[in-house]
């Protein structure tokens, strides 16, 4: 039996950068909503010396949380593994700079 995908946005490539973009997008906004008055250069220096930098960005990819519960509803599940292949790829790279 031959599996076609039923949409065009049913890929893991697609749904791998939703899952980059979103947890991005949304610290942009916490940025702007919170401490626009910053420059962003300075409000990255501050939470990278805070030692907050990780967990704020932690804190953001829980979003992929619904978008990957949203993919599986619409039976997108390509792009529901692409979201968690972006997932685990920040795990992976808050891991690293934990150990750094």
């Amino acid at each position: 039996m031959v599996v076609t995908t039923r949409n065009r946005f049913d890929r893991i490539l697609i749904g791998w950068l939703i899952g980059i973009l979103v947890p991005l997008i949304i610290f942009l906004i916490t940025y702007m909503v919170k401490y626009g008055q910053l420059d962003f250069v300075v409000f990255l220096k501050d939470l990278w010396q805070m030692k907050m930098l990780l967990k704020l960005m932690s804190l953001c990819v829980y979003a992929n949380l619904g978008l990957f519960f949203l993919f599986y509803r619409l039976k997108y599940d390509m792009a529901a593994r692409g979201v968690i292949m972006a997932t685990f790829m920040y795990a992976f790279l808050v891991l690293v700079a934990k150990l750094i």
